[in-house]
């Protein structure tokens, strides 16, 4: 009878030690810490292309605004030219084309993309220094495989949002610039991706121009003509010009501003700006069938663990209904927080406090299947 046993509990905690294995393999999957950055240089024209997750952003720190220190009146104008062509429409998520983002506040400017719907978005602190989240968009002019000219200007009288040279929203309550002077002195200029990375656009990109001022509808309208006859050197002599990046280097890591003030990098491996620590449930919280299936995959992952280690644990020692959903939720908590941990480090994999949680309550689940099938067993008995 006792060889019996020794042989059953030495049976559960291979099957444990391999549960564990089996959870490890699929929570960091696939080991890879240096990823490939997804962007490649574009064939017979200028340009980039994202074809999966990759990003290309600013070598260091850059002054987006000048002009804000560079006299007492602040001006607080700006202007976006920013030359596209989509991949796709529909993704599980909100991928961003452009972001300026401060290390230092966490502040955002975004531009978005959501199926064929343009996107603005500001992330900023209120004076109670509450987050605040303000946005405006305009739909059905990010077409798969098409070609889009997108001019945003913002100044103290509101937001434009110009379509191919014309206007095609407007609205005087949305400040894009309306952050500080500070955030906006120092801040990292993010292409095709989030700071974290998560959030990948897919598609060309084949120019950028940013200036410290508005620029008029007849202005814009004749530089999108500028861009479209490969006139755009011309856009050098323009007033107010801050940076200007026509990705015609065709090779390399480094993308050149023809201002040479700023360079921005693409690196042959996938990095991030901003790396995420157990990022809680109301913030990446969606209700998508992706998501859901997350949530079902997280639980149900760890029903297994939960059911054979509460076996092996009554097993090796008896113990108490509580000690057993201690001990167990203890150990399943700590392999899940392992995991999330070791994926702040894994570029392409997220570190999620909702993992942790139905992981836990996938543990739980386990040994309550546990306890009812001995108290069944017990029964019959």
């Amino acid at each position: 009878m006792g060889n019996l046993l020794s042989s059953r509990k030495n049976i559960l905690g291979v099957l444990c030690l391999a549960i564990i294995t089996a959870i490890l393999l699929f929570g960091l999957w696939p080991f890879d810490f240096r990823p490939e950055n997804k962007v490649e240089w574009l064939r017979n024209q200028n340009g980039v292309r994202f074809y999966g997750r990759g990003i290309i952003c600013s070598e260091k720190e850059v002054p987006i605004l000048p002009s804000l220190h560079s006299s007492n009146i602040p001006t607080k104008s700006f202007t976006i030219e920013i030359w596209i062509q989509p991949d796709k429409e529909t993704f599980p998520y909100l991928p961003q084309l452009l972001t300026i983002w401060n290390r230092r506040t966490s502040e955002c400017l975004y531009i978005e993309q959501w199926q064929s719907t343009l996107i603005l978005q500001s992330k900023i602190f209120d004076a109670k220094k509450k987050w605040i989240y303000k946005k405006i968009g305009i739909g059905n002019v990010l077409q798969k495989d098409q070609k889009c000219f997108i001019v945003i200007t913002s100044d103290n009288r509101g937001t434009n949002i110009y379509i191919d040279g014309r206007l095609g929203e407007s609205s005087r309550n949305y400040l894009f610039l309306q952050l500080t002077d500070k955030t906006m002195s120092s801040n990292f200029l993010v292409l095709g991706n989030s700071p974290t990375g998560q959030q990948h656009w897919m598609g060309s990109l084949l120019g950028l121009a940013i200036y410290n001022r508005s620029l008029t509808r007849e202005q814009i309208s004749e530089h999108f003509q500028k861009w479209q006859e490969k006139g755009k050197s011309s856009l050098l002599a323009e007033r107010g010009l801050f940076a200007l990046y026509l990705f015609d280097e065709g090779s390399g890591e480094h993308i050149h501003d023809l201002l040479n003030h700023h360079y921005l990098v693409m690196p042959s491996r996938f990095e991030i700006l901003q790396k995420t620590i157990l990022v809680p449930p109301w913030k990446d919280f969606r209700f998508d069938r992706s998501y859901l299936m997350d949530i079902f995959t997280n639980i149900l992952g760890f029903v297994p663990f939960g059911f054979f280690f509460s076996a092996y644990l009554s097993m090796k020692k008896p113990r108490s209904i509580y000690q057993l959903f201690f001990f167990s939720l203890l150990i399943g908590g700590g392999l899940s927080l392992s995991i999330e941990l070791i994926q702040v480090y894994l570029p392409t994999r997220n570190s999620q406090l909702t993992d942790v949680i139905t992981n836990i309550l996938g543990t739980a689940i386990g040994v309550f299947l546990f306890l009812k099938n001995r108290k069944s067993q017990v029964v019959r008995g």
